[in-house]
């Protein structure tokens, strides 16, 4: 992949661009294509061989992000390439059954509903785990006096066990506002062109319904041709909302790490840590700057 957006990658970890970089995208509509094939078995609508013919060649093992690329040059239609590119995956007439009804969103909504999924786990974990460390090192710090500020300026003592515990209290809202809005943003659809489901046929909300519960994910109840953008519009104000907090904490350690205030600072390795190619007196905050 040729990534040239800085937020693409570059500030990103591991487990959480594993969940989007291109294989793991391809897997995830792989994913939905099999559980469609399996939901229209359940209603005769599809031989029960073919959907496990499907279900079998629905793995990136199969289908290869080069074999996508290079359908998609000639079909220029990204989701059909995925969808020839199973079909000729499977062995026997299994490949004719592949995406039938669906229309192309009815795929890709419902993979994006697996990503974000997996990315609000992740991003559950890790404020458990930062919760805990905040909690910890509220209590140790419960009675460390240091200097309280308002507008900058000087004010009245406070303790560094209380200023730590306003930003885990505010981290904990932001915890449960991710695990508030997760039932309406983890949600997918499997009715077709306009929300109709007519291609499916009279079972079309049977095939929807067990095709969401087999993927564990929830069922836009009235679609157009996407599931509503609402949905991952609120996604995206909650996770900027919670890196707002993150970036809050990270600037706070920044300037107190201030040479002329000195009263927190990053963990630093003077054995084999670098603060600055000329400077050797130097230990910035670099994980702090690369949050905030």
């Amino acid at each position: 992949m040729s990534l040239l957006c800085p937020i693409d990658f570059r500030y990103g970890r591991p487990k959480m661009k594993s969940i989007f970089e291109e294989e793991a995208r391809l897997q995830r509509l792989l994913d939905v294509e099999a559980a469609l094939a399996r939901a229209e078995a359940k209603v005769g609508l599809v031989p029960r061989e073919a959907a496990a013919e499907i279900t079998k060649k629905a793995t990136t093992k199969h289908v290869t992000v080069r074999r996508v690329e290079e359908l998609e040059k000639q079909t220029r239609h990204d989701l059909m390439a995925v969808v020839l590119a199973l079909t000729e995956a499977c062995s026997g007439d299994a490949g004719r059954y592949v995406h039938l009804g669906a229309t192309s969103n009815d795929i890709q909504d419902s993979a994006t509903a697996l990503q974000i999924r997996e990315a609000i786990r992740v991003l559950d974990e890790d404020l458990d785990g930062l919760i805990d460390a905040f909690a910890d090192l509220a209590v140790k710090h419960k009675k460390t006096i240091m200097l309280g500020r308002t507008h900058g300026q000087a004010a009245v003592p406070i303790t560094f066990g209380l200023k730590i515990a306003v930003f885990a209290s505010e981290v904990v809202r932001q915890r449960e506002r991710l695990r508030e809005v997760a039932p309406r943003i983890v949600v997918g659809k499997m009715s077709g062109a306009v929300g109709t489901g007519a291609a499916f046929g009279p079972r079309a909300m049977d095939i929807q319904s067990a095709a969401m519960s087999d993927l564990g994910i929830g069922v836009e109840e009235a679609a157009t041709q996407v599931v509503g953008r609402d949905r991952h519009a609120e996604f995206i104000g909650v996770v900027a909302n919670l890196a707002a907090s993150l970036e809050k904490f990270c600037t706070e350690v920044r300037n107190l790490q201030r040479t002329e205030i000195g009263e927190v600072a990053e963990a630093f390795d003077a054995e084999s840590q670098v603060g600055s190619s000329t400077m050797a007196h130097k230990e910035n905050p670099v994980a702090s700057e690369n949050v905030c």
